[in-house]
């Protein structure tokens, strides 16, 4: 009888570990809160209460005891700007997921060096997709904004409340600006006040544009005058910084896709030659010479790469 090959077998727990974790925490989910908690919760009046039991829950326990509190709140935040209904436990659980089956996967296919490889890739791709999501949502959010601001003014000037013309929008706007106003409306309606309310919005967004509209409002509720008349000149604003954005990004896009070939060509040829030539590879990583080789790439690669981010990034 054959044996299957020990790197075959410690890839194939690896995946599964990966995969149990991942589907534990999509599936195993707590029944949702009453409507008193979820108030009680929100004005922080719930402390100290332990979360239900199965996979997610331990997550929620590590995470709580691993990861410290800024982080915490800041990856919710970032989850929360990039439109994903995931708590940051239940993200700490499918990152972990996704990085034990990449690197199983390479494991099994290329050893040990392929292995750790695998696993910066598995730990860094989550990253980047939240990342790159934020991002679009953000750069839609900044797009629909002077429209936005325009409706705004037109309600004020018609003699509505600022509630009631972001009500105008939440009716007819579009994701994600309308999803964000209808939050900030929800808390007003609990009873924060609608400049805290926007200002939520602006740091979940990470949105510098936005936080400029509620200093805007926060200014004319304190020492008066035509808001609409503000807003009509902030969008106007906003309309050609949009302009311009979109021109400098559109000039850099040969310099951003050369960083990003340049970039992850030679990891791609690294895992390449794992999987069809290890042979050819193997003095990269098995002897001194090819340590300090690997490292002063690793190092070279690393420092191009961000000063071609540099080079291309524009702040507008």
């Amino acid at each position: 009888m054959s044996t299957v090959p020990v790197p075959l077998l410690l890839g194939a727990v690896a995946i599964g570990a990966g995969l149990a974790l991942a589907v534990g925490t999509v599936l195993v989910r707590p029944a949702p809160p009453s409507a008193d908690r979820r108030l009680a919760t929100y004005f922080g009046e719930v402390t100290g209460q332990r979360e239900g039991a199965g996979v997610r829950g331990v997550a929620v326990l590590v995470a709580q005891a691993v990861v410290p509190g800024d982080v915490e709140a800041r990856l919710a935040r970032r989850l929360s700007g990039a439109g994903m209904a995931v708590r940051p436990a239940e993200w700490a659980v499918m990152h972990a997921a996704v990085a034990l089956v990449v690197a199983g996967l390479g494991f099994a296919l290329g050893g040990l060096a392929l292995a750790l490889v695998c696993l910066a890739l598995g730990v860094l791709a989550p990253l980047v997709y939240l990342r790159i999501r934020h991002a679009r949502r953000l750069a839609a959010f900044s797009g629909q904004l002077p429209d936005t601001l325009t409706i705004i003014a037109n309600s004020l000037s018609a003699g509505l409340s600022v509630p009631q013309a972001i009500d105008t929008v939440v009716r007819e706007g579009q994701e994600p600006i309308a999803g964000e106003l209808r939050r900030a409306l929800v808390e007003q309606r609990l009873g924060v006040d609608i400049g805290d309310a926007l200002d939520g919005i602006a740091a979940r967004m990470g949105s510098v544009d936005f936080a400029w509209v509620v200093m805007a409002i926060r200014i004319q509720r304190e020492v008066g005058g035509n808001l609409a008349e503000v807003l009509e000149t902030v969008a106007e604003t906003l309309r050609e910084r949009e302009f311009l954005r979109r021109q400098v990004r559109t000039l850099s896009a040969e310099g951003r896709l050369s960083a990003y070939i340049l970039g992850g060509l030679p990891v791609a040829m690294f895992c390449y030659l794992m999987v069809a030539n290890r042979e050819f590879a193997e003095p990269l990583y098995t002897t001194l010479l090819g340590l300090v080789m690997l490292g002063a790439a690793v190092a070279l690669v690393s420092v191009g790469g961000w000063v071609m981010s540099r080079m291309v990034k524009v702040e507008v």
